[in-house]
């Protein structure tokens, strides 16, 4: 999507990368808490995965999907609420066991003893309008009000086709503000502010600056062999440059089940044009036909079949055509300690 780090701003709970013109991009967060599914009926776990096949289908023309799952240690805001609740009882004897539990995980988040995953679905969209022939202030200040109306009505939309698909099982969909678009951004970008757990960094938040003068405070330095060096950190990653031909249900468990913290799996999905999937399997059928034709050869009945057969969804319609990009970074603060991790994972 960019050849050079993107910037953009925080604008009415969405990301606007590239101004709101043709060429630019809109982005809204949602967190996504699925429900346990680790010792559930395989029934469920084959609806849950409908689930996410309708996700896919109900993706546009112009949209993107970006899932974003990481694992860290802050509990922060949920032990500072739980502190205030404490303030407020009046028995002392329940008053001084919370405030023990309190101290306890505080100590244990400091130490990150704790884990905590976090599921976030970004879906973007490309701006298709034009600015031509509007120059006059007030007439580009009603075009940029219309326009981001439009998209937030839109992301609005979206917001509830998640919430129906996903909320037979009791996930939750919880629509991401500025605050938290502006936090996930700065906690990748700052990876020390996991070491400063006494500092909010909303205290810092400046809605008037663009997201990399927000969130961006250090220098990048990429590595010859070994990822890149940013903020105390060094970042390591791996692509998954071939999807493996034989997968089975629970494999990604084996990612996000890491004995670790600080990593980060990227999946970028992209809807593929419908018309042209099946214009390339017609064409790939009659490349086999011609094949047999050459050889004077009898071409089989079910030579269609056997291709519906390695995607049967796909040929049912119920598994949209999608191109996926898979990423996993971790980092750490020792070189050596972060690949030997890595190569043991």
């Amino acid at each position: 999507m960019f050849e050079n780090a993107p910037n953009g701003y925080f604008i009415r709970d969405m990301i606007v990368f590239n101004g709101l013109s043709q060429g630019g991009y809109v982005s809204k967060g949602f967190i996504f808490q699925p429900p346990d599914l680790a010792n559930v009926q395989i029934s469920e776990m084959n609806g849950f995965q409908d689930q996410i096949c309708l996700l896919l289908a109900s993706l546009g023309d112009n949209q993107r999907l970006q899932v974003q799952f990481f694992c860290d240690s802050d509990y922060r805001k949920e032990l500072l609420r739980y502190e205030q609740e404490t303030e407020k009882m009046e028995n002392l004897w329940t008053k001084r066991n919370r405030n023990e539990r309190f101290e306890r995980y505080w100590r244990m988040m400091e130490n990150r003893q704790l884990r905590r995953q976090r599921l976030i679905l970004y879906i973007s969209r490309k701006i298709e309008s034009s600015l031509k022939g509007i120059h006059k202030e007030e007439a580009l200040t009603k075009y940029y009000e219309t326009l981001l109306e439009q998209l937030q009505a839109e992301f609005a939309q979206i917001h509830e086709v998640l919430f129906s698909i996903f909320s037979g099982q009791g996930a939750r969909i919880i629509p991401m503000t500025d605050s938290d678009h502006y936090l996930h951004y700065t906690k990748f970008l700052n990876p020390s502010l996991a070491e400063r757990i006494d500092y909010d960094p909303l205290d810092s938040f400046v809605p008037e600056l663009t997201l990399q003068e927000n969130c961006w405070h250090s220098e990048g330095n990429g590595q010859s062999d070994f990822g890149f060096f940013l903020d105390g950190h060094y970042h390591s990653m791996i692509a998954l440059t071939r999807w493996p031909k034989v997968t089975y249900p629970g494999l990604i468990h084996r990612l996000t089940n890491l004995h670790l913290l600080d990593f980060t799996i990227t999946v970028n999905v992209d809807p593929l044009p419908v018309r042209k999937e099946i214009a390339k399997e017609e064409k790939e059928h009659d490349r086999i036909a011609g094949d047999y034709a050459s050889e004077k050869k009898t071409v089989p009945a079910d030579c269609h079949g056997e291709k519906a057969k390695e995607n049967p969804r796909a040929h049912a319609g119920t598994y949209p055509p999608v191109q996926c990009s898979f990423r996993r970074s971790h980092l750490g603060q020792n070189q050596r300690r972060t690949v030997r991790q890595d190569k043991r994972n």
